[in-house]
């Protein structure tokens, strides 16, 4: 289970608020930060003034700290291949991990944990020709935690977010998340300091647009016309006070992890590197499997590979041939080292077992109760296999395994089987003649000689531009075709008409074909006696007599005030012309409730023929609420 935000980082947030109150000083004061560096002064060598490197810090005697502090410790330091400023909150950091216990608990505990994949993070670091010591981001972001999450997303050892993750060739879909996989975002991080360097020119500003991100730290450069870390940090509104503390937290640890000695943490004894064979495993092997066929716990194979989301390898792309017949939809996956042969032998041996699921597409709109019923599997089945969270929702696009051999039916079929027998789609009621799924549309009429007419279910999360761009039409259709707000959200149930051209192939979107509903408009008179014959109610019009009110009609057909000024939109008292028409919802006539609703399914017509006084029904269980990542992000 991926874990949040560690104790030990939030501690570390906690002191940092101590050290560095996130408050601006007066404008015009001096800040702390204008010390001078602590590198020795010679007057026996000369001084180069140019040599094709990047200037080096003055040499001048070593700086007194605030409060008078000796600082010339700082000159016996070995310095980091990062560049160093002697900035005030560089030293406080220094001194925080040197002499307070908190820091120095801190740093311990990190270092120790830094041995599982710092050697690793160098190499790849080292491949990219970056400075090595830029491995310590991994420290800051996460603490050397693969699993740790941050409060806004953020995951795994370099706390990458997931459209960040992507563009840099991480997966990120339900299958697998490779932000938890050490080596795969390690190489992306790598990537992406040295695009971030490329874009900005000095470490500094890379490292601070690790944090920001580069289009904010873009923004900033241009509107304070200022492209000196430093000097944004003393801006007024610029840098965000995290981001500020950012580069001066690397560095301060960067300074210590090459001397150790000095700041008292030679007897940290690291942790073993974590080793491992990587195997070629076939899409859909549960890792269960994979422990087996190694001889190991099935806790020791998920630990090594946290990316894999739902306890086995992902099932091959779309396109791609069945599992067994591609070998470069085969997944790498980490055993303990010297387990891979006897891991690779055992799954050769249970390979058949993989022989029985398949690969499903779901269609844009379709929900697994109606891959359920047009496969002849249970939900629960479906939801094992895949290992799918209680409310998750599934989108468009996603590959599921099936069991196989499962008869898919004919459209029309499906169409049945995705209602209920008699069942409705959308915002529509059970079934009318010929089980068709009923659906109400708004009453306006639009007719296409070169167009045909669709119906589609709204899910969890759907928005009305997704939908629009499912079947390739645009969200003022939408609007004008539906009467919706396109600015509101789509409520899970409601159904909305699509006029899709006459070709448009729609076998990729969950929809149901217009002969396979009954078409009611809002408002019409089989509207009404629809709806209020479900409530064992029949609407009736009525003239006004002389003198008539809509409270003195009501009283004459046993309706409540209420009722009537709620269904006629006009004052109970208000006096009536002769002849003028009311609308009534009345409990129908003894007998004829077999009749006014013989077109609604059992269920409705036995509570219309019950009238008004049909006992209650009891609402059963609440459904399990929508996943939260189903739902469309806040702007």
């Amino acid at each position: 289970m991926v874990g949040a935000e560690s104790p030990e980082l939030r501690a570390l947030r906690d002191a940092e608020r101590e050290l560095f109150p996130p408050a601006m000083p007066a404008l015009g004061t001096p800040w702390p930060d204008q010390l001078p560096s602590p590198l020795p002064s010679n007057p026996n060598v000369p001084r180069v003034h140019a040599t094709g490197l990047p200037p080096a810090p003055a040499e001048v005697a070593p700086p007194v700290a605030e409060g008078g502090k000796d600082l010339s410790w700082l000159t016996h330091l070995e310095l980091p291949d990062l560049p160093v400023r002697w900035d005030a909150r560089v030293i406080r950091y220094l001194e925080f991990y040197k002499s307070d216990p908190r820091g120095r608990q801190l740093f311990a505990y990190w270092l120790r944990r830094s041995g599982r994949y710092r050697d690793a993070i160098r190499r790849s670091f080292r491949k990219k020709a970056l400075p090595e010591d830029l491995s310590w981001i991994a420290m800051v972001e996460s603490g050397y935690d693969p699993s740790a999450r941050s409060p806004a997303g953020a995951l795994g050892l370099w706390q990458f977010m997931p459209e960040t993750g992507r563009l840099y060739g991480l997966t990120v879909d339900r299958w697998a998340d490779q932000r938890l996989n050490v080596d795969a975002a390690t190489d992306a991080a790598a990537e992406l300091m040295a695009d971030l360097y490329r874009r900005f020119g000095t470490w500094e500003l890379a490292v601070a647009s690790y944090n920001l991100g580069y289009g904010g730290m873009m923004s900033l450069v241009r509107r304070y016309n200022t492209n000196d870390f430093w000097a944004l940090s003393r801006l007024e509104g610029s840098l965000p006070w995290e981001t500020s503390l950012y580069v001066p937290k690397l560095i301060a640890i960067a300074i210590v992890g090459k001397n150790l000695a000095t700041f008292g943490y030679a007897d940290v004894v690291p942790e073993v590197p974590v080793d491992s064979d990587e195997i070629k495993v076939a899409p859909g092997t549960p890792l269960v499997a994979v422990a087996q066929a190694a001889g190991v716990p099935a806790k020791e194979i998920e630990t090594l590979n946290l990316e894999l989301r739902a306890g086995r390898t992902p099932p091959a792309p779309a396109d791609a041939p069945l599992p067994g017949e591609l070998e470069s939809a085969y997944y790498a996956v980490k055993v303990p080292r010297g387990k891979g042969p006897a891991a690779l032998a055992g799954l050769a041996r249970t390979r058949g077992a993989d022989q029985l699921l398949e690969r499903y597409v779901v269609r844009f709109g379709e929900t697994v109760d109606q891959i359920a019923a047009t496969r002849h599997v249970t939900p629960a089945r479906i939801a094992e296999l895949n290992a799918i969270l209680p409310g998750e929702v599934i989108r468009g696009g996603t590959i599921l395994l099936l069991p196989k051999g499962a008869p898919i039916p004919s459209i029309v079929a499906r169409a049945t089987a995705e209602t209920g027998v008699g069942g409705a789609v959308g915002g529509a009621a059970a079934g009318g003649a010929g089980n068709k799924a009923i659906v109400f549309v708004p009453p306006d009429l639009f007719v296409y000689p070169d167009r045909r007419r669709v119906f589609y279910r709204v899910v969890v999360g759907d928005t009305v531009k997704d939908i629009a761009d499912a079947f390739h039409v645009t969200v003022d259709d939408l609007r004008r075709w539906n009467d919706i707000d396109p600015a509101g959200r789509l409520l899970e149930g409601m159904t909305l008409q699509v006029f899709v051209p006459t070709n448009a192939d729609l076998s990729k979107v969950s929809v149901l074909a217009e002969n396979d509903a009954r078409i009611v408009p809002v408002g019409s008179i089989e509207f009404f006696d629809f709806w209020e014959g479900t409530r064992g109610k029949r609407r009736i019009v009525v003239e006004a007599r002389p003198g008539d009110t809509l409270d003195s009609i009501g009283k004459r057909h046993g309706v409540s005030s209420t009722m009537m000024e709620r269904v006629n939109r006009r004052g109970r008292n208000e006096a009536l012309k002769e002849g003028e028409s009311v609308v009534v919802y009345v409990p129908p006539p003894a007998g004829a409730g077999e009749i006014a609703f013989k077109t609604g399914a059992s269920s409705q017509g036995e509570t219309a023929q019950r009238g008004a006084r049909a006992e209650p029904v009891p609402n059963g269980p609440l459904p399990d609420a929508p996943y939260p990542d189903g739902l469309p992000q806040l702007p």
